[in-house]
């Protein structure tokens, strides 16, 4: 008859199996990191977004190295290819949604509105639909909740979803990054907010302070 393994021996193991939990979560972050390269310069910036983490955007989360995302290969609603270089000296909002996510048609009213608020030549919020098929239902969904002063970004094969997600950046929909004039990924939010509240408009603003004194080149 075996012997029943002692209760060292389930420590081991446990402890084993701990490790490699730890040891998937270290490669995770350390794509992200890696992924990042050139914007590791932008970790002050996203550190001092931490104190502005609060109200309606508590759960933002600055990045400890902020990830580049300026070559993420996004489509126009024509098809016609689209990369986050093509905003560079924009603070941006980058918001991923689907026709299908209710909390993204709870939030995409106050991403509108923060467009209105604050989008110019310095400031724009980015929609990036990633529903597969056709370009027909996003615009549909857009202009039935009135959210048409969003520039409008599809990822059709979702692209650009997966890359982040094998990068350990984004899990689920929504997620929304803030991504400086550079396209360094400061913070992310995963889930719905109010980014039109005042926390938002601080935040937003915070950014684009920080953005004017520098260059594009990191």
């Amino acid at each position: 008859m075996p012997l029943k393994p002692s209760r060292p021996v389930f420590a081991v193991i446990a402890i084993v199996a701990v490790a490699a939990g730890l040891a998937a979560v270290y490669v995770t972050e350390r794509g992200a990191v890696e992924s990042g390269g050139r914007c590791a310069v932008a970790s002050p910036e996203a550190a001092a977004l931490k104190p502005l983490a609060t109200g309606d955007l508590a759960a933002l989360l600055p990045a400890d190295t902020p990830a580049d995302l300026s070559n993420l290969v996004l489509r126009s609603p024509d098809d016609d290819e689209r990369r986050l270089t093509d905003f560079a000296g924009k603070t941006l909002v980058l918001n991923m949604w689907a026709t299908w996510c209710v909390p993204c048609r709870t939030e995409m009213p106050h991403l509108q509105a923060l467009q209105e608020k604050r989008g110019g030549p310095d400031f724009s919020v980015l929609a990036l639909n990633v529903d597969v098929g056709g370009p027909d239902k996003p615009t549909r969904f857009l202009n039935d909740i009135g959210a048409t002063s969003l520039v409008d970004l599809r990822d059709p094969e979702m692209r650009a979803f997966n890359d982040l997600k094998a990068r350990g950046l984004v899990l689920g929909l929504p997620t929304t990054f803030v991504v400086d004039r550079n396209g360094c990924a400061l913070a992310s939010l995963a889930g719905p907010a109010k980014w039109d509240s005042p926390a938002a408009l601080a935040l937003v603003d915070a950014v684009a302070e920080t953005n004017a004194g520098q260059s594009n080149t990191p």
